[in-house]
């Protein structure tokens, strides 16, 4: 793997360390979709899943202390809280976590900017971990400057979504949504099946979700349709819906 695709994630990740907290889940995507990219990455990740039981060790870190308050309690072990990291932000991409919800609720104790402590206390930890493990030095601070005088607004859309294109100083590519979110999808479906059993059908689905991931940049409509066809016939039951609506994208009505 070529060391641009560590640059990129890693970059990725300091973006949405610095960002503003209406753009946050944007920049979560764009982070999540350059971890799709960077295989090794992803593979470490996926060896973290392997021996993690995602339901236990939710209960163990998003929980009330003494006096009733929501609480963040990081796992001590290093595999641990890369997985719990991974499958948090992988829910919020899904909106399985109502991602302002989430933020109040698990880091607002003791602060008036739970958001700099979400990212301190999930994502900073996150980042430093996979840094290390990947020899990529040192990476550099939050700019603590920009949270001074945030506060967590109630989401619009349509603010958001004129703040997303300011920032990046661009429009989408008329293909370009759908191919993104076919990718989104198959890290999901890549996640999911971390903690189902060796099937055959389980481990097809995975070695075509992998597939998609590395070529739905290239926004080739016909080989994206194959692979989606191909995975349509792994019939992974665990990940059926995630199948559909990967198919409602490039085959239905095609």
């Amino acid at each position: 793997m070529e060391n641009r695709n560590y640059d990129d994630f890693f970059n990725s990740v300091d973006e949405l360390i610095n960002c503003k907290f209406l753009v946050a889940e944007y920049k979560l995507q764009k982070m999540l979709q350059q971890l799709a990219a960077a295989e090794d990455i992803c593979s470490l990740i996926g060896e973290c899943l392997e021996q993690f039981n995602k339901d236990r060790e939710f209960a163990k870190a998003f929980v009330q202390d003494g006096q009733g308050d929501f609480i963040f309690v990081p796992p001590e072990e290093e595999y641990k809280l890369l997985a719990l990291v991974f499958c948090t932000l992988v829910d919020i991409d899904a909106k399985k976590i109502e991602f302002t919800d989430f933020v109040k609720r698990f880091f607002s104790k003791d602060t008036d900017n739970p958001f700099k402590n979400f990212i301190d206390s999930m994502i900073i930890p996150f980042r430093d971990l996979l840094a290390e493990a990947f020899g990529h030095g040192e990476r550099e601070s939050v700019n603590t400057e920009m949270f001074a005088q945030e506060q967590l607004p109630e989401l619009n859309e349509e603010e958001k979504e004129i703040e997303e294109r300011e920032e990046d100083n661009t429009y989408p590519e008329p293909n370009e949504d759908k191919f993104v979110r076919a990718q989104k999808i198959a890290v999901q479906i890549l996640s999911q099946l971390e903690y189902a059993r060796n099937e055959f059908a389980n481990e097809m689905a995975k070695k075509v979700c992998r597939a998609i991931v590395r070529t739905t940049e290239a926004k080739d409509l016909e080989v994206t349709q194959s692979l989606v066809f191909a995975l349509k016939s792994c019939k992974a039951k665990q990940v059926k819906f995630l199948v559909r609506e990967i198919d409602d994208l490039f085959l239905k009505n095609n």
